[in-house]
């Protein structure tokens, strides 16, 4: 499958954290290890400070999708959790890396906990790392 062409779906229905050295949080089709998801991973604090790091870009936040594992660094201009909504909107780079459009809206279906939880957990991520790399509008 191409990588311009990857699916993902429009409903979201599992999400899960993990602060095992580097937090991360994520979202997916379902709980199945093998369905679609987003990863947001926060920026690691000593990738913040080593110039190799800044050099490529790699000094903000991280976003993996599944399967396969594109991975982008920075990228997200717009996040906005409202309701039984998640809406990004994205770099063109960062879409064609991780194969989704630039404005991509998933339906939410959590609990009322579960959505609290994906707003802290996106915006702790979101607002790690680069100042320049977070986004403008990041509603929670």
């Amino acid at each position: 499958m191409g990588n311009a062409h990857q699916f993902a779906p429009s409903t979201l229905r599992f999400v899960g954290e993990e602060d095992d050295g580097v937090y991360v949080i994520a979202v997916s089709e379902t709980n199945d290890p093998e369905s679609w998801s987003l990863a947001l991973m926060e920026c690691d604090e000593e990738a913040a400070e080593d110039p190799q790091e800044i050099a490529l870009g790699w000094d903000t936040y991280c976003l993996v999708v599944d399967p396969g594992q594109a991975t982008h660094y920075g990228g997200v201009v717009q996040c906005e959790v409202a309701g039984t909504q998640l809406r990004l909107t994205l770099t063109g780079e960062a879409a064609r890396t991780l194969a989704l459009p630039t404005d991509v809206s998933f339906d939410l279906q959590l609990t009322a906990d579960q959505v609290s939880l994906l707003k802290r957990g996106v915006t702790r991520v979101l607002t790690s790392g680069r100042r320049n790399a977070r986004p403008t509008l990041l509603h929670s």
